[in-house]
């Protein structure tokens, strides 16, 4: 597997427990919306690196930089690294890989459904389609525990504003405090959010478990055959 070395051009907190990297992997790095990269980071005692695997949270940039979204895990040797990186750090990196990605043109509405991180590759997708002008319907579902833990709050709040084809929906699985918003597991909110988009495509992208929930009720209780669910997971 090719591998090369990439540069810390700016970090910033998204949550508490977030942190976004933005990377340059320097010339010759290409991506599709929806794919990944695997870091290879040192690791005390050991003579293997630690390899871990994150999904691309931006759409492709002319200055060829991209970001990514890292949980710190506590005990975790790859998210405490990662954490600790300064601006001018480097690390290796492998080329772009996966196929959780869109074909063009998309043939329906789309609803992008994402617990936590699992934003990450759906963001990719969004901005690059909007960057190109795509007109199709957009309905983001986003779950998280509160309303601290929401990524990228204020960007998708301000696309769905200035893009009439893109709705966010935001649900929190722990509210606390005066949120008016959703609440609930994020399949919770499939029926009615379907109903609105009509026919249309989910992409969804979270932990196992969500994955195989969000799989139960697309199928089962709303008629969605195999070819419009399209799923990640990311543990």
């Amino acid at each position: 597997m090719p591998f090369r070395t990439a540069t810390l051009r700016a970090a910033r907190d998204l949550t508490p427990w977030v942190r976004e990297l933005t990377l340059d992997p320097g010339p010759g790095f290409s991506f599709v919306p929806g794919q990944w990269v695997s870091l290879r980071m040192p690791r005390e005692g050991h003579p293997d690196p630690l390899a871990r695997s994150y999904s691309i949270a931006s759409e492709p940039r002319e200055d060829g930089c991209f970001e990514l979204a890292v949980t710190r895990v506590e005990g975790g040797p790859g998210s405490a690294f990662l954490h600790a990186l300064k601006v001018g750090d480097s690390l290796t990196i492998t080329h772009a890989q996966g196929f959780f990605t869109m074909p063009d043109p998309l043939p329906r509405p789309v609803l992008l459904v994402a617990t936590g991180t699992g934003l990450c590759p759906l963001r990719s997708m969004l901005r690059a389609r909007l960057a190109a002008g795509d007109p199709t319907r957009f309905t983001l579902l986003l779950g998280v525990r509160t309303e601290e833990d929401l990524l990228y709050r204020e960007e998708l709040q301000g696309l769905a504003r200035t893009h009439p084809n893109v709705r966010f929906e935001p649900t929190l699985s722990r509210p606390a405090g005066a949120w008016a918003g959703r609440t609930g597991y994020v399949q919770t909110h499939f029926p009615a959010l379907v109903s609105e988009l009509g026919l249309c495509d989910a992409y969804v992208c979270g932990l196992t478990g969500m994955i195989k929930e969000a799989r139960r009720v697309l199928k089962e209780a709303l008629g969605f055959p195999r070819e419009r669910i399209h799923t990640e997971r990311y543990d």
